[in-house]
């Protein structure tokens, strides 16, 4: 009996042996996968695509999500590999099913796009939900949009507030700036135009150019706060810089009526004309009617020197205007 005993514990002395032996080399493996994947993304960031690419495949054939996700975003984008929306949507999707949020968030903008995959609200839809289900403040914003505006779900302002915030406190600036509008307009919520204003700030201290604009509105006709032309001109040059055509517009309209700055023709010139190529529908034709009627009673030395600025303002990216 006692001999049995000894050859017993001898074996299970030898079992734990082999069982430590095997997680260190899945620890030794992971740890050295994690490490590639590491080196992958790190090339990826600095635009090193072809060595993304080298060292990416192979993790993301091995099953690892956050190769896949990444490969698919290199393929979505053309970065390092001719663009493959559906190659894209494929690996997404292989990430998706495993739970990995970034790729959920990443497939349900590629059914809601109809990128690489046919469009399917539906789709879209779950998808957001999945990734919104794990914290993903991207996720939560586009699955609040589609409560918000009724897209693939029955339309429910309270469930998009609630998602809105979810992000927003997460840092997410396009759920601030949602916020910011639902108390201006009293959807899901009474009208409040300080708590508006409250959340178009936030917005904008991030730098999210249309909630900028939102406060140039706000400060121009004293919305919320008082009426300040200045303030409004400054928030109006901040979105302007990101290629916001109507805070752009509404800079050239300042400088025709004097608001805030001092009047100036070839400026007002010159920023209609820089604004024009991103007005659409009939913004787009009042600004072009307007901004010629203006022209037409300016020098034609003045005209030349509001375009050769305008010129210069585009070709700075918006960064040497005025």
């Amino acid at each position: 009996m006692r001999s049995g005993v000894v050859a017993l514990a001898a074996f299970l002395a030898l079992s734990l042996a082999a069982c430590t032996d095997e997680e260190a080399q899945r620890a030794e493996k992971a740890k050295q996968q994690q490490a590639e994947l590491d080196k992958g993304v790190a090339a990826m960031n600095a635009g090193d695509f072809q060595t993304a690419i080298t060292v990416l495949r192979p993790l993301a054939e091995a099953g690892s999500t956050a190769a896949q996700n990444n490969l698919g975003w290199m393929y979505f984008s053309g970065k390092g590999v001719p663009e493959n929306d559906a190659e894209a949507a494929k690996l997404f999707q292989e990430a998706a099913e495993k739970g990995k949020a970034a790729a959920q968030f990443n497939l349900a903008s590629a059914y809601e796009y109809g990128n690489g995959v046919g469009q399917n609200i539906e789709e879209a839809v779950k998808w957001y939900r999945a990734a919104a289900q794990q914290g993903w403040p991207e996720a939560e914003t586009n699955l609040g949009r589609m409560y918000d505006e009724g897209l693939g779900v029955p339309q429910n302002p309270l469930a998009a507030l609630r998602l809105f915030h979810a992000a927003s406190a997460q840092g997410q600036a396009q759920a601030m700036f949602n916020l910011g509008s639902m108390y201006g307009t009293g959807r899901g919520v009474p009208m409040n135009n300080t708590e508006a204003l409250k959340w178009y700030r936030m917005a904008a201290d991030k730098g999210f150019a249309e909630a900028q604009y939102m406060l140039g509105n706000f400060y121009e006709d004293g919305t919320g706060v008082m009426q300040d032309f200045a303030e409004a001109m400054r928030w109006y040059r901040l979105a302007a810089v990101q290629g916001h055509a109507g805070a752009q517009n509404n800079i050239g309209r300042f400088y025709a009526d004097g608001l805030g700055v001092p009047k100036d023709a070839v400026k007002t010139l010159m920023w209609f004309t820089v604004a024009l190529p991103g007005l659409r529908g009939e913004e787009a034709a009042n600004a072009q009617t307007f901004r010629d009627e203006f022209a037409a009673e300016m020098s034609r030395q003045q005209v030349m020197q509001a375009d050769e600025m305008a010129m210069r303002c585009r070709a700075s990216n918006f960064m040497m205007c005025d």
